[in-house]
């Protein structure tokens, strides 16, 4: 690699799939580097969460029955930036780093690279995505979070398919109602049984972005499934 290796693994997206991914791995030894566009959005649940929560998980450590958004976010967060093989950074990443047919890091918005032999992409309904409410349409994944526009359009330059998918959000506790089209890698892109983006080495996939759909406790099973893998 031409690059020094700042990690041992980089993760885009502090989600619930992107962060049990990396607190798994962060906890099995490895050094991760765990990017978001919001460090006040990580592990941020909009809807209720619901239990059971998969056993080992981060969530059922800092989730339980009638907890608040902001609270589960403030217990998860803690965690994460508190342990000792885990970076939490707040990064736009724009491209991914290549040398020949290999992931080799990430490049970003605000100009630092971030360099690892493994990249997973967790970035959720943040991919082309369309917000509605009412009559207003926003470039958004959720309420007041920004996108991922460049990283789209670079995954498109390399070929990369994608279909699309919708979701509604109703409206709770003086928030309103919004549905969100958002694009998702599409079928052939991404192999189920070892997560893998297979246009290019050493990439992968978790979450809503290959899924499409599921439950907090489904994306933070997926998380660890990933980080069992790698």
């Amino acid at each position: 690699m031409m690059w020094p290796v700042d990690y041992d693994v980089l993760i885009v997206g502090a989600g619930f799939a992107g962060s049990e991914a990396a607190y798994a791995l962060a906890n099995r030894g490895l050094r991760v580097g765990l990017v978001t566009t919001s460090l006040d959005s990580v592990y941020l649940p909009f809807t209720p969460i619901q239990a059971p929560f998969p056993q080992g998980s981060l969530l059922a450590e800092v989730g339980e029955a009638g907890l608040k958004g902001w609270e589960l976010h403030s217990r998860a967060k803690y965690r994460l930036e508190n342990h000792p093989r885990i970076h939490l950074l707040q990064l736009s990443v724009t491209r991914l780093m290549l040398e020949g047919p290999a992931v080799v890091g990430l490049e970003s918005w605000e100009g630092p690279r971030k360099t690892a032999p493994k990249v997973v992409l967790a970035v959720g309904s943040f991919l082309n995505p369309r917000l509605h409410i009412g009559q207003v349409v926003e470039e958004a994944g959720r309420l007041s979070e920004v996108a991922y526009p460049d990283l789209y359009q670079h995954l498109q330059q390399l070929g990369f398919a994608f279909s699309t998918y919708r979701a509604e959000v109703p409206a709770q506790g003086g928030t309103p109602g919004y549905r969100v089209e958002y694009a998702v890698f599409a079928e052939g892109e991404w192999e189920p049984s070892n997560m893998r983006l297979v246009r290019l080495e050493g990439l992968y996939g978790v979450g809503l972005c290959v899924l499409g759909q599921g439950t907090y406790a489904q994306m933070a099973t997926e998380g660890m499934r990933l980080a069992s893998l790698l």
